[in-house]
């Protein structure tokens, strides 16, 4: 598994990168949660997960936001790009919590 994920991860991020930040969330706060700063902490564990195992903080960073992010999803459906552009973004923290698991097994 962990072979096959990392490769999907390394995939998912190069699609990634070439997304821009939906511009109607720079001051967009649903459920209280400042989106910058979930895709600034999703993204870095993400990051760090391609490039071998989470230590504890990340982990807990990673599996807390990605929960949280997967509740405000539905908040956000009144925006498509920004609904595409996170869910893009969870889909690649749960698959980086699944790398890292694996690892670790």
């Amino acid at each position: 598994m962990a072979e096959a994920g990392l490769d999907q991860l390394v995939r998912l991020w190069d699609e990634f990168r070439t997304l821009r930040f939906p511009p109607g969330f720079y001051q967009r706060e649903p459920a209280g949660e400042c989106m910058v700063m979930m895709d600034t902490m999703l993204a870095g564990c993400v990051s760090s997960a391609m490039n071998g195992p989470l230590d504890d903080r990340r982990r807990d960073i990673l599996q807390g936001r990605t929960a949280v992010l997967e509740e405000i999803l539905p908040s956000i459906g009144d925006d498509e790009y920004a609904t595409k552009y996170f869910t893009h973004l969870h889909g690649m923290a749960v698959l980086a919590a699944k790398l890292d698991t694996a690892r670790s097994e």
